[in-house]
């Protein structure tokens, strides 16, 4: 496979590629690229907030905190890329796109702010363009180096590459292709490959390849034993199959180590609406926008509408 290749070649050529580009960039590039200033110590403050944050499904406040660091650091290239992530995450797709943008101004060579841009792609259905993100991350360097952090495309990073490309390929019906990444997916990741697994279910069930997102996640939670965020996917690919026992069972689950997940709680609460429990419906719902006012609108890019 054409994709699977060029990311096998990051191991032998990516040190050369990137000496390359620095030889580059200290030419032409140096001029015209802006400085990444590496943000301040209460900058990252500001993002470890913001990660704890989003780990709980609160993206409203975890992009303000981050807002707050950008509007301090306007040159810190990671204070936007975190924050597109979260946008991402919480469906502002234009603002999540912007963020990158501003971030690949710094750092033209990174190959994760085109794996971002392609999960943004993937969320709103797009499969032509994420593949196009994961082709151009394919030809960039094996590192990128920013100040204070180097983003390396490593064998976790080539799986969930490879995973990404399966759904893509499965969204336009090219299943034999679809099947060879996801084969690739799991030969790579050999140290977790629950991590890799988690991440096809997660985005499987955004896009509808439900029977897909059902099996992964399984696979992930029997691989790995403990919830990492697998049981809410699972619960969203329920949902969505309209399995509402299943997806009551995988929510609780996943609020057991994140009682106040919100994304969680949506689900769920919508889950017991439909099994004709108003009341308990009700109550998670409303615990739900208490901890992520926007959640309605971030289920709804999520495909799941309150009943």
């Amino acid at each position: 496979m054409v994709f699977a290749g060029r990311l096998t070649r990051f191991a032998l050529h990516g040190c050369a590629s990137a000496l390359a580009l620095c030889a580059a960039a200290t030419g032409c590039l140096a001029a015209e690229m802006p400085v990444d200033s590496g943000g301040t110590p209460r900058d990252l403050i500001f993002m470890a907030d913001a990660r704890s944050a989003a780990r709980h499904g609160r993206y409203s406040e975890a992009i303000a905190k981050m807002t707050a660091v950008v509007d301090q650091s306007p040159n810190f290239a990671d204070g936007y890329y975190v924050r597109a992530v979260y946008e991402r995450d919480a469906g502002r797709f234009s603002e999540a796109t912007a963020d990158l943008d501003r971030a690949q101004a710094f750092h033209p060579d990174a190959s994760e702010i085109r794996l971002v841009r392609a999960t943004v792609a993937l969320r709103q259905h797009d499969a032509r363009a994420a593949l196009a993100d994961l082709s151009e991350a394919a030809k960039l360097p094996l590192l990128s180096l920013w100040k204070h952090t180097r983003f390396a495309f490593t064998v976790h990073t080539t799986s969930f590459a490879l995973a990404y490309t399966s759904i893509a390929q499965q969204m336009l019906g090219q299943t034999d292709a679809a099947i060879d990444a996801f084969r690739h997916e799991l030969d790579f990741e050999s140290e977790r490959p629950w991590y890799v697994l988690g991440a096809h279910c997660y985005y499987a069930a955004m896009v509808g390849q439900l029977d897909m997102a059902e099996l992964t996640c399984g696979e992930a939670i029997r691989r790995q034993g403990h919830d990492i965020g697998d049981y809410d996917s699972l619960g969203l690919a329920h949902l969505k199959m309209g399995k509402w026992s299943a997806a009551i069972q995988d929510f609780t689950l996943s609020l057991q180590s994140r009682p106040d997940l919100t994304l969680s709680l949506y689900g769920r609460g919508i889950a017991k609406r439909a099994s004709g429990d108003a009341a308990g419906g009700n109550a998670d719902i409303a615990a739900a926008k208490q901890g992520e006012p926007d959640i309605v609108n971030i289920m709804t890019s999520m495909g799941i509408k309150a009943s």
